[in-house]
């Protein structure tokens, strides 16, 4: 009896792709690039399962390529924008993903990017390595303490108000700005709106999912409310923030700093002027980027590829209430 066929878009670990292989006709894409749209549709046909990741572009294009055999797209990760939902409801695929494993992880990421910032920790190793550590000044490169100042939050959900409690236990002020009041706030104040959280905030961290509503959710107006002296910081999604809106922001001095883990398109274009910037940190989307929370995700991922591939909806579905198998 033959396999079901199975593609995972990217190397994932060897452990994984081994409970995979067991019960499937595994193709694994490696390669030193992204797999274009055509390579993937020629990689994909016939296949029941898909392992993909957030780089990838999983439209209707793509499921059509697979053909009717498609019954179960596995995402490595939490957010799942890159995924048409819809696309796959209409063809009876169901769509997976890997909720809550990456909350501490990404929380406390978020939070050495609020440390680093507030030190200039990049911009100082980048003083050192051109050579310009002469002497010891006093007044030259200071920062700012943490624990003077107050953090804004926008989007509290999971990953949003486990930083809320990291940031109060190190005795930050956290203010948040959410749609729904959360079931614990660990001692943040709601904030109404967000232009007041941008006005009261020496720090701004965003923590929302990117929907249409959120694409751009930062640009002029938004970056025009926050302090002189303040700081974004990003590890959610790269479109929540207008990229240029934000290098105007930073090179005429009306924020002091971002740190972005995320960028808007994904890798960063290397000829924008953003990079030229010392008050920016900018990082190649590394927020869940521990062995353990990545094994997790994979194997999290190949959990609910087999689970489809029994016929059985995936544990973490997130599309079930319009899949009848």
């Amino acid at each position: 009896m033959n396999k079901p066929k199975v593609v995972v878009t990217r190397k994932q670990f060897d452990s994984e792709m081994d409970r995979l292989r067991a019960v499937s006709d595994l193709t694994i894409i490696e390669s030193d690039h992204l797999p274009t749209q055509e390579e993937l549709k020629s990689k994909v046909k016939g296949a029941k399962a898909l392992f993909v990741h957030i780089n990838d572009d999983i439209n209707g294009e793509i499921m059509d390529a697979a053909g009717d055999s498609l019954k179960i797209i596995g995402q490595f990760g939490v957010g799942y924008d890159n995924v048409d939902v819809d696309a796959a409801s209409e063809r009876n695929i169901a769509v997976a993903n890997t909720p809550g494993v990456l909350t501490e992880t990404t929380a406390s990421f978020a939070f050495t990017l609020m440390q680093a910032a507030a030190r200039r920790i990049a911009e100082c190793d980048r003083f050192v390595r051109d050579g310009k550590w002469k002497y010891f000044e006093p007044l030259d490169l200071l920062g700012y303490d943490l624990s003077a100042s107050v953090l804004g939050i926008i989007g509290y959900g999971r990953i949003g108000s486990y930083l809320g409690k990291i940031a109060s236990e190190n005795n930050m002020k956290v203010l948040y700005y959410n749609r729904s009041t959360p079931e614990e706030t660990y001692g943040a104040e709601r904030i109404d709106t967000m232009k007041e959280l941008l006005e009261k905030s020496d720090v701004v961290s965003i923590h929302c999912p990117f929907t249409p509503e959120t694409n751009n959710l930062i640009s002029k107006k938004e970056l025009s409310y926050m302090k002189k002296t303040s700081t974004l910081i990003n590890t959610a999604r790269g479109p929540i923030v207008n990229l240029d809106d934000l290098y105007d922001a930073l090179s005429n001095n009306r924020i002091a700093y971002a740190a972005l883990d995320v960028t808007d398109p994904e890798p960063i274009n290397m000829d924008h002027p953003i990079l030229k910037l010392d008050n920016l940190t900018i990082l190649p989307h590394i927020a869940s980027a521990t062995v353990e929370t990545r094994r997790k995700m994979s194997m999290m991922t190949v959990d609910n590829i087999i689970e489809g591939l029994n016929s059985s909806l995936p544990t973490y579905c997130v599309n079930s209430e319009k899949i009848s198998w």
